[in-house]
C-alpha cells in the first residue's frame, strides 16, 4: 500500500475539509517542527494530489512511501498525542481522563476540529472567560463538536450545534456520545436554515463566510447575549469588526497569526 505524508505548516490539519477526508483514507497527524506532517492512505493517490494541486493548503512537502499493510487504529492510538487548552485537556477516548481539569474525548482521524488549531482554541478561552450556565448556545459549524461539547461541560441549558456537512454532523454526535453531553441538539442545516435568537453564538468560520453572512449571523445575537467570532487570519483582523456594526466589540485576542473577537448585542 501507498502512504502519503504531506507536510504543511502548522494549523494546517485543522482546515483540512470534508473532500480531503474522503479521498485520503486513514488519516492521522504528528507535530513535525514549526509544521505539521499528515499521514494517509489514500485509495487513489493520483485523485488525491490533483485535489491538494488545486487547493490552498500550505504544502512544504509531499512524499510517497510504499509500506506493506498496516494497523490503522494501532498507528492512531500510537500518534495520538494529547491537546491541553488551559485547565482543559483533549484525549482521545482509549486514555484515562486527567484527574484535575476538565477533559473532553475526540476520536483522532475525524475531520474537523481536534483542538489544535490556533483558531479553536482562541474560542475556548473566549467562551471559558463567558459565563455559559444556563444559557442557550448556537455552535456554527460545529465540525468535530468540540465546542458544543465544551458549551455543555460549561453548563449550558442547551447547545445547537450546526453543520451543512452530514460527516461533520455524524462527528459531533459521535463527540458527544463520547463526552456524555445529552444537552447539546443536532441539526445537519446551513446557516440560511438557522433561525430565532441565542444567548451566545459561537462561529469559529473564514473571513468570506463572516463577509456573506455578517448581518444574519447578528440577528441569532439575543440582547445582551454574545458573539463569539474566530477563524480570522492576522490579514483580516482590521476588516471583521466593521462587519458587525449593529454589536459591540467588547473583547479581542490573537494568538500567533490568527484573531478572535467577542461581540455584545446591546438590544433591538
Amino acid at each position: 500500500m501507498v502512504r502519503v505524508d504531506i507536510v504543511a505548516e502548522k494549523g494546517s490539519e485543522e482546515v483540512l475539509g470534508v473532500d480531503f477526508y474522503r479521498l485520503s483514507g486513514g488519516v492521522w497527524i504528528e507535530d513535525e517542527g514549526a509544521g505539521v506532517r499528515i499521514k494517509c492512505y489514500p485509495p487513489d493517490p493520483d485523485r488525491l494530489l490533483t485535489f491538494l494541486g488545486a487547493s490552498a493548503l500550505p504544502i512544504l512537502h509531499i512524499s510517497f512511501i510504499d509500506e506493506e499493510e498496516q494497523d490503522y487504529v494501532a498507528l492512531v492510538r500510537r500518534h495520538f498525542t494529547p491537546v491541553t487548552v488551559g485547565g482543559l485537556t483533549i484525549l482521545p477516548p482509549w486514555h484515562k481522563p486527567r484527574k484535575k481539569g476538565r477533559t473532553i474525548f475526540i476520536e483522532p482521524g475525524m475531520a474537523f476540529g481536534t483542538g489544535r488549531h490556533e483558531s479553536t482554541k482562541l474560542m475556548m478561552k473566549m467562551m471559558g472567560e463567558r459565563p455559559l450556565r444556563g444559557k442557550l448556545v448556537l455552535d456554527i459549524g460545529s465540525g468535530s463538536g468540540i465546542l458544543s461539547v465544551y458549551a455543555a461541560l460549561l453548563h449550558a441549558s442547551l447547545v445547537v450545534a450546526v453543520d451543512h456537512d452530514p460527516l461533520a454532523a455524524e462527528a459531533t454526535k459521535k463527540s458527544c456520545g463520547l463526552n456524555h453531553t445529552p444537552r447539546v441538539l443536532l441539526a445537519c442545516a446551513g446557516l440560511e436554515a438557522v433561525k430565532g435568537v441565542f444567548d451566545v453564538v459561537l462561529a469559529n468560520l473564514d473571513f468570506t463566510t463572516f463577509e456573506r453572512h455578517a448581518p444574519r449571523l447578528a440577528r441569532m445575537v439575543g440582547a445582551g447575549g454574545y458573539l463569539l467570532v474566530s477563524g480570522i487570519e492576522r490579514q483580516y483582523g482590521e476588516r471583521l469588526p466593521p462587519l458587525f456594526k449593529a454589536l459591540t466589540l467588547v473583547g479581542r485576542h490573537r494568538m500567533r497569526e490568527w484573531h478572535g473577537f467577542v461581540f455584545r448585542s446591546d438590544g433591538r
